[in-house]
């Protein structure tokens, strides 16, 4: 049975990856809207753009027309951005046809990266009160996106010269993305993705992303879990990881849960059903989400006997113990690495959840 299990976790494993990059994908595949409408494209077709700015999407001359009396008011701001973007682009030995493919590309680089939108979007939900325009830059070297800065530039400080300085072409278009009546802090945010190229300019997209639902309802479950053993947080939470995963991989984590909570924490659980809620078995369904999101899972030690001196002790929560399938491997923010049951640490949430290290 033992033998089960570990196949069974290294069966999830190397799907964890797949999964989420698919789930990250999903959220902003289809976040350009046209600006009146706000309808999404329809499969295989691609919204038009203003003629004179390039910028403002539409799904159609009519909706073009109809939003020209309110568009007009920023077009030339958006136009002033856009030629400069366009310019720095051939600069840098771009061509003009390649303009706006070469800037999907930048939004794809900064998406492929492992748990970064999910990172964007909890910061984003968090600080949705005070409406937050979340900067995200690196540099041309950074080949992994482990050089990548995020930082949150809320509403009150845009007329500050120190934001006017950093970015003296965007406020225009931010204040135009908030403003739009259909624009809700609860569902979308605005983020600039930026590159900064040796010895020239940055290359930088802006755009209104939706906030994944999925992903804000999961991380609340998780922090239900660790707040308490309550059964109506497990079964959301087997509930979430069926809508979360495909659906072969939703077979083998819950197949792999129900496992474990029989064989290690004697959960005795019937065919298909979710088991009783017990610290152990919340902290190994907590952490699974969670890595499935991509993110950290911090940990403090708790309730170790053979150990005492490590209790109390913070770090993160890395995988499954290569040499044990009873225990997780735990990375300590001092550097030591060691293995710990699901009963002995508890997830500790600092208000701000980041994306696992490279």
């Amino acid at each position: 049975m033992r033998q089960d299990l570990r196949e069974a976790l290294s069966t999830v494993k190397l799907e964890t990856t797949e999964a989420s990059a698919a789930a990250d994908k999903r959220s902003h595949q289809r976040s350009l809207r046209c600006l009146k409408c706000q309808n999404f494209p329809e499969a295989a077709s691609k919204h038009r753009y203003c003629g004179r700015c390039e910028t403002a999407p539409y799904c159609g001359q009519q909706c073009a027309r109809a939003d020209w009396a309110k568009h007009k008011l920023a077009c030339d701001g958006l136009r002033r951005g856009h030629d400069q973007a366009l310019a720095e682009h051939e600069g840098r030995g771009g061509r003009r046809r390649n303009f706006r493919q070469d800037n999907h590309d930048v939004s794809a680089w900064f998406l492929a990266v492992p748990g970064l939108t999910n990172e964007i979007q909890l910061l984003a939900w968090r600080n949705r009160d005070i409406t937050p325009f979340i900067y995200v830059s690196t540099s041309q070297s950074d080949v992994d996106g482990s050089g990548i800065r995020i930082q949150m530039r809320p509403r009150s400080i845009w007329n500050d010269p120190q934001f006017l300085d950093a970015f003296p072409d965007d406020r225009e278009i931010l204040l135009r993305m908030f403003g739009e009546p259909s624009f809700s802090s609860q569902t979308h945010y605005v983020c600039a993705y930026s590159i900064k190229h040796q010895g020239g300019p940055a290359q930088q997209v802006m755009a209104t992303y939706p906030i994944a639902g999925i992903t804000i309802r999961g991380v609340e479950i998780v922090n239900a879990l660790s707040a308490a053993t309550r059964d109506e947080d497990l079964a959301a939470a087997f509930a979430w990881l069926e809508e979360f995963l495909p659906s072969a991989s939703a077979l083998h984590t819950l197949q792999f849960l129900r496992c474990r909570s029989t064989v290690l924490h004697g959960n005795i659980t019937q065919q298909g059903s979710v088991p009783i809620s017990t610290r152990a078995i919340n902290n190994d369904v907590a952490f699974i989400m969670i890595h499935y999101l991509q993110l950290e899972f911090r940990i403090r030690l708790t309730g170790l006997h053979g150990a005492v001196q490590l209790n109390g002790r913070q770090g993160v929560l890395c995988e499954q113990d290569p040499s044990n399938n009873e225990r997780w491997t735990a990375h300590l923010d001092d550097g030591i690495y060691v293995s710990v049951k699901s009963v002995n640490f508890v997830h500790i949430n600092r208000g701000h959840y980041k994306r696992r290290s490279l």
